[in-house]
């Protein structure tokens, strides 16, 4: 039996003209010898390849010596609007800890991870989430047994995703016809705490069962019965797609990017991705793109808020590029699909440093010392958007971002950027 995933899809509908314990990522780092160029296609010239390897904020991160390392979460050949990445939920328990409770619970409470993803998208991706056993599979060493709780190292991990898929495999699925893997422990397996994401190392074996490469599979934990409920799917699947970890290692956990993105925050209040990580995975085009390299330049931008679809006439970011490996980036949000509970809205200054490790803050939002003072349940950094008549300057690199009187409203915000 499959449980169906949610069929309420639909696009982003722009607004009328007239008018969400660290999760963390455990994967080898690996230095390339020669990046590749940008995997999105982009041509701008302020698309960017990244430095450190592995999964940092550039257009690029796929090392040369191992290009398929992430999934593309977009069709490459331009032929199909959308793609769907087939996802395989198992669900498993263990000698020291089997399972009760109804399979449904488990499935239901994933399962609205693949609307977010296609509103996040804007109808470009779709998480097919199918369970394909309506059973419990169980793995062949105690719950205690693959380095939990804490992180496991990655051979313990690789080892749980490997005895997970055999069982799988054993009881009749077919895992080529799956893109990447849900794992999700019964309840009663308290060891496993965290949910961390597994990508393929071309440099061993890795998961190999009946022919087919496992590449990437999300190991779900407890957590995910806790306030961030699918919010951890939908953060983890973007590790697969390459995106680093927004909140930091060491130090206050929320002090580069607050609750603006998934990839930080996942239980904060702005969950849609900044428009810069949508770009840099296909879903915002160069057209949509307002590109600045040249100092002395100057530019007046309609920006439409990062929440919606496209509209005709406007930008969904504005980048201006201030060193080698650096550049700010000017977004407009809105409080509306997957951002309703928004502390602030207004336009966000955030500055993307594609040379920065993932966990290190290669994406920080630009603090306003005239922002409001914030409410309960929020950071002073949620409260960090820009209103009309506002102006950002940043001497160092002469750069001066002003959010012009009058022209903000429901569709956006219009600001004026000079370098």
């Amino acid at each position: 039996m499959s449980f169906p995933a949610s069929a309420g899809r639909r696009l982003p509908d722009a607004p009328l003209l007239v008018l969400s314990a660290l999760l963390a990522l455990f994967v080898l780092v690996i230095v390339p010898a020669n990046p590749a160029h940008a995997y999105n296609g982009s041509t701008s010239a302020c698309s960017f390849t990244g430095t450190t390897g592995y999964t940092d904020e550039g257009q690029q991160n796929n090392i040369a010596s191992d290009p398929h390392r992430f999934q593309v979460p977009f069709d490459p050949t331009g032929t199909a609007t959308s793609k769907t990445i087939r996802v395989g939920l198992l669900y498993v328990d263990f000698p020291d800890a089997t399972a009760t409770g109804n399979l449904a619970d488990y499935y239901n409470r994933l399962s609205p991870a693949a609307n977010w993803m296609w509103n996040a998208s804007y109808g470009h991706t779709w998480l097919d989430i199918q369970a394909p056993l309506n059973q419990w599979l169980r793995m062949p060493s105690n719950s205690t047994a693959y380095g939990w709780p804490g992180t496991p190292p990655y051979a313990s991990q690789q080892q749980y995703v490997l005895d997970a898929t055999t069982a799988a495999a054993s009881a009749g699925v077919d895992l080529s016809q799956y893109d990447m893997f849900y794992i999700v422990p019964t309840k009663n397996a308290a060891a496993i705490n965290n949910s961390p994401t597994y990508i393929w190392n071309s440099s061993n074996p890795g998961v190999v069962v009946n022919g087919t490469t496992v590449k990437w599979a999300v190991t779900f934990g407890q957590d995910i019965w806790g306030s961030w409920g699918y919010h951890i799917a939908d953060h983890e699947t973007g590790h697969t797609f390459g995106l680093p970890d927004l909140y930091s290692f060491a130090g206050a956990t929320h002090q580069y990017v607050g609750g603006w993105d998934i990839m930080g925050n996942i239980g904060g209040p702005g969950n849609q991705y900044f428009g810069w990580q949508s770009w840099k995975l296909g879903w915002t085009k160069d057209s949509e793109v307002s590109c600045m390299t040249t100092p002395g330049t100057s530019l007046r931008t309609a920006l439409n808020p990062v929440e919606y679809a496209p509209v005709s006439g406007r930008w969904r970011i504005v980048v201006l590029k201030t060193g080698s490996t650096s550049a700010y980036v000017v977004e407009s949000r809105r409080a509306a699909l997957n951002d309703p509970n928004l502390c602030s809205t207004g336009v966000l200054i955030y500055k993307v440093d594609w040379s920065v490790t993932t966990g290190n803050g290669p994406i920080r939002v630009v603090a306003n010392p005239n922002a409001a003072a914030p409410a309960s349940g929020c950071s002073a950094l949620d409260m960090d958007t820009w209103q009309p008549g506002q102006t950002f300057t940043d001497s160092s690199t002469n750069v001066t971002i002003s959010v012009v009187n009058g022209l903000s409203d429901s569709n956006g915000d219009t600001v004026d950027t000079s370098m």
